[in-house]
């Protein structure tokens, strides 16, 4: 399959709810400094080639940005003060509208299996449900585990070309064996 963005829509008026394991605790952006953790994160899952290229983008896509960065980017981070994971509840385009947009969800290798997707993702949904009515998040056909989690959440596939309607197809049929 190549390698192409899909994307998934969800209705922020249906919102599941999934507690955050003992031990991690949610936090928001408070400082544009803080955009190392973020960096940092986003290196660690293999976003980006090192720390550096990271911080560029949340210069680029945060910093300028920041009072509504500092409302819509959240951690995950351990109690004993450890990042362990990122997500964004961003804003884009879509068809004309501005919309809310589930980005960057990122958590540390070492932490992941640990049941924090789903709680990360959904205090994402939440906050966005806060500015918006529905949300879109864009993705990769490789990322499985992740896509699993988004439908389990509520996200539902969108389908505008042929291309998208096959990819979708194949992905669904990978997930199914799984």
């Amino acid at each position: 399959m190549e390698h192409t963005s899909i994307y998934m829509m969800h209705d922020l008026k249906q919102l599941s709810s999934h507690p955050i394991p003992d031990g991690f605790e949610f936090c928001l952006l408070e400082r544009e400094e803080e955009g190392k953790h973020w960096a940092e994160i986003a290196a660690a899952t293999g976003e980006f080639q090192d720390i550096s290229q990271a911080l560029e983008r949340f210069s680029t896509e945060f910093a300028a940005h920041l009072s509504e960065a500092k409302k819509r980017i959240i951690f995950l981070k351990t109690t004993d003060g450890r990042y362990a994971g990122t997500a964004s509840a961003w804003f884009g385009k879509w068809n004309n509208d501005m919309i809310g947009r589930l980005h960057w969800v990122e958590i540390i290798p070492e932490f992941q299996g640990q049941k924090l997707g789903r709680p990360l993702i959904t205090k994402a949904l939440k906050l966005l449900s806060q500015y918006h009515d529905q949300a879109y998040l864009k993705t990769q056909p490789s990322s499985l585990t992740a896509i699993h989690i988004y439908l389990a959440i509520g996200f539902k596939p969108v389908t505008q070309t042929t291309g998208e309607e096959l990819a979708w197809n194949h992905i669904l049929n990978q997930l199914n064996k799984n």
